[in-house]
């Protein structure tokens, strides 16, 4: 898949980079499990002495080195506990974060610590390998720490970037679908930059079909132009492969045009055109009205042929707005419900939506021949409408795979 878009441009240059606050991750002193602490030796009591007085004169390394000595004198897990959280502190005012890692390790190890701070303790020391850049000893200890806080946003997003920079796009991927499910599943927000990271990975995969479903994510929950932009590149590329209709031409068109996507006064005439070719002057007119009034068209080399195009649009939707009625009624004699929908899609150009739903909801009842397009209008007009569940219930009865699904995913998208 060759896509020079946000997707590709998410593939190449994706920003991972989570810091570690330096001693501000580790909370000091530390309560400990124990009502009344048990003291500790001096052999322990005055290198941790020294090296507190060292932190406070701001000598982190000189104070890691009176710690480690209260380390290698502990007798006790109490003492084991406290002299750690000490080098933890100045390990990491040192920014050595492999001390700070280890020394993590060894206080959880002690069993002092009240079930909130292991838990505190298991996320900073996740953060630290991440800083690292050890990713295998990243994903463990995110995968300890999920057991006690599951669904953690932060954690779980180290995980799925750390398979992601180790090149296993596949277990990257496979985990954020997992993460998110679960959060959607608990109606928790996922972060917008999460869902780029399992489309950077699915892009990377090759997995065109998820990459259209990762956009289209985004757009539901981060509308941003360029992800609609994106989603109907991808949708333009899938319904050429299955010899794009002029109508579904149309139809990609007037998203792009609802979108705000269509800006060249090529595109303006070409949707025009299209639009007056299909029976639909209420669109033409729509489209040339906008495209006047924002000064694309009727001002460049072309104005003579554009102006024609906005008379030729509006006399012909006078002519058509004024038959409506009457051609609907002739319509409602017809055998079959293609020209009912017909005049529901020109109903709707007009913002007369409940009689384009009312034409349209006739059509389908009548039946007709592609029961797939039927949806696919029903659905469309309901979206017009403002008639949102109704318009994805009628896009769920669409065929999967068809042209039609892929038309009503990107009408799907439309607010």
């Amino acid at each position: 898949m060759k896509l020079n878009t946000t997707v590709s441009r998410i593939a190449l240059s994706l920003a991972l980079a989570i810091g570690v606050a330096g001693a501000g991750l580790i909370a000091a002193p530390l309560a400990i499990a124990a009502e009344k602490p048990p003291t500790v030796t001096a052999a322990v009591g005055k290198p941790l002495t020294e090296a507190m007085n060292l932190l406070k004169a701001g000598k982190a390394k000189e104070a890691q080195v009176e710690a480690q000595k209260a380390v290698a004198a502990s007798k006790t897990p109490y003492e084991q506990l406290v002299s750690n959280q000490i080098l933890i502190n100045a390990s990491l005012k040192a920014t050595d974060y492999n001390s700070a890692a280890k020394a993590i390790e060894a206080a959880i190890a002690t069993g002092q610590l009240k079930p909130e701070e292991s838990i505190s303790f298991s996320k900073t020391l996740t953060q630290i390998y991440y800083q690292q850049k050890n990713y295998p000893k990243t994903i463990e200890s995110a995968q300890a720490y999920l057991k006690a806080v599951p669904n953690d946003p932060e954690a779980s997003v180290l995980i799925g970037q750390s398979y992601y920079l180790t090149n296993d796009f596949k277990k990257s991927a496979e985990f954020l679908k997992g993460y998110i499910k679960s959060s959607d599943s608990a109606g928790k927000p996922v972060r917008e930059d999460t869902l780029t990271l399992l489309m950077s990975a699915d892009y990377k995969l090759n997995d065109d079909a998820a990459v259209r479903t990762d956009l289209e994510m985004l757009q539901t929950r981060y509308p941003k132009p360029q992800y609609m932009k994106d989603f109907i590149q991808m949708t333009e590329k899938d319904l050429r492969a299955a010899n794009l209709s002029t109508k579904n031409t149309l139809d990609v068109f007037t998203v792009k045009f609802n979108a705000g996507l269509i800006t060249e006064p090529k595109d303006y005439a070409g949707l025009t055109e299209l639009a007056l070719q299909d029976g639909l002057p209420g669109l033409a007119k729509k489209v040339m009205d906008k495209g006047m009034a924002d000064g694309v068209l009727g001002t460049g080399a072309q104005k003579d042929r554009e102006l024609r195009m906005a008379t030729m649009a509006k006399t012909q939707a006078e002519t058509d707005q004024k038959g409506l009625a009457a051609g609907e009624a002739e319509a409602a004699k017809a055998k079959t419900g293609e020209a009912l929908i017909k005049y529901g899609e020109a109903y709707a150009t007009y913002g007369m939506f409940d009689k384009a739903v009312a034409a349209t909801e006739a059509g389908v009842a009548k039946g007709v021949a592609d029961k797939d397009d039927g949806q696919l209008r029903l659905g469309i007009v309901y979206i017009q409408a403002g008639q949102r569940a109704k318009a994805l219930e009628a896009f769920k009865q669409i065929t999967p795979g068809t042209p039609a699904a892929k038309l009503a995913s990107l009408w799907r998208l439309q607010k």
